[in-house]
């Protein structure tokens, strides 16, 4: 189980950002008050054990929809139309498809192998200041350089990484190409 802290912390990061969806959804459902659902499944949370949970917004989604369904046993008078809808329904799924995985992975080896060509000074600050996220001034201090030097690495770092997406864009799909200043490769 979780510390209240901890639940705490996990319900403000990944259900409140996210509880608008789930009230979308419940407002397809005229006979009862999304608030009344919702505080329902809060109470449902907190004290659930909810450290295997890894579809935050999904288990919340079908807490609500468990309630809703619920409620409706316990209704005398229940509309078809809402139990179509239930029926129907399909549970909010955020974790990303196989081929959104694969073009995000692709896109980061794309983006090392540009990292890898850039000249050294040049990748040494945008590895230090994008990547690892340090101040510019802490990378000028590890560096033994002046900010005005990181700035300027970082600025030319940049215009060559956009070159080299530029010359992909540009470049049929198979063809591997490289950072090119006139007849000059950069690496």
């Amino acid at each position: 189980m979780l510390e209240n802290t901890e639940r705490s912390h996990w319900l403000a990061s990944y259900i409140l950002p996210n509880e608008h969806i789930v009230r979308s959804w419940l407002a397809r459902f005229p006979d009862f008050e999304a608030d009344d659902i919702i505080q329902e499944a809060y109470v449902i949370l907190s004290e659930a054990d909810i450290s295997n949970v890894t579809n935050p917004v999904g288990y919340f989604h079908t807490i609500c929809r468990n309630l809703v369904i619920r409620h409706y046993k316990k209704a005398q008078v229940v509309s078809v139309t809402a139990i179509a809808d239930l029926q129907h329904d399909i549970l909010i799924d955020q974790t990303p498809s196989a081929e959104d995985i694969t073009t995000a992975r692709a896109e980061l080896r794309f983006l090392e192998d540009i990292i890898k060509q850039l000249p050294e000074n040049c990748r040494y600050v945008f590895i230090d200041r994008k990547i690892n996220g340090h101040t510019q001034k802490d990378c000028a201090k590890k560096l033994g350089i002046s900010e005005r030097s990181v700035e300027k690495r970082l600025a030319r770092a940049l215009v060559l990484i956009s070159k080299f997406y530029g010359q992909r864009e540009k470049a049929p799909q198979n063809t591997q190409t490289g950072l090119t200043r006139g007849n000059k490769r950069l690496s």
